[in-house]
């Protein structure tokens, strides 16, 4: 029997921040009325990297295998979390301090980013990957990845009208996915994290046709 949980997902409402002006925001509207139709149901949308989500490789990648495509085994599992929190804005995660700490087929990487959740800040100077680190990581044989900041990229890649689509747009994404890797982001709550060792990650993205990304329900479990 489990006896510890932490919620890792953000409660998705409206109002709460997206990336970019390309990323449909959250809508919840009244559909069915208790008064009239005898039920009350919502009309819910949003983007498909809404809040705490999964990307899947057909994010980046042209043809690439998309939500409904990602096994439950790499999505569930033991997890390893290495505290990076005492890194400063906009520092490189990379290779040599990779090497430092445990890899394992899933893990989470905590930067302490999340006290800047919902607010303009939450989007620039997180700490990043460079690519010698992503491809160290996979090397290692990670399978997922969660964080709780926006992307494994530097946020200092100017994401111009020039630069969209290009070498330049988001390459430590790039690299991830193309190996396959389960991108989890805009992870939630790992300051409530008292301890690190025996967790199980659960990371279940909605079963939608076609999707590139979606928003899961994200958790730790022991």
């Amino acid at each position: 029997m489990y006896k510890k949980f932490i919620d890792l997902t953000y409660q998705m409402q409206t109002g709460m921040i997206t990336f970019a002006y390309w990323h449909s925001p959250f809508v919840i509207k009244i559909a069915g009325r208790r008064e009239i139709e005898g039920r009350e149901t919502k009309q819910i949308s949003f983007g498909s990297h809404c809040g705490t989500h999964v990307d899947a490789p057909l994010h980046f990648i042209k043809k690439g295998k998309t939500i409904p495509d990602i096994p439950l085994e790499k999505l569930i599992g033991e997890v390893t979390i290495a505290d990076l929190s005492y890194l400063k804005e906009n520092a490189r995660v990379t290779e040599e301090l990779l090497k430092k700490i445990k890899i394992t087929e899933k893990m989470i990487f905590k930067f302490g980013w999340g006290k800047h959740w919902n607010k303009k800040k939450f989007y620039n100077g997180y700490p990043f990957f460079t690519e010698l680190a992503a491809k160290y990581l996979i090397d290692k044989k990670v399978g997922l990845m969660a964080i709780d900041s926006p992307s494994p990229d530097d946020s200092r890649i100017k994401l111009t009208k020039e630069n969209l689509g290009t070498a330049i747009d988001s390459p430590i994404h790039k690299i991830f996915l193309r190996a396959g890797v389960v991108l989890v982001e805009y992870v939630a709550n790992l300051n409530k994290l008292t301890d690190y060792k025996g967790w199980t990650i659960a990371a279940i993205p909605l079963k939608i046709k076609d999707a590139d990304g979606c928003p899961a329900r994200v958790f730790l479990f022991k």
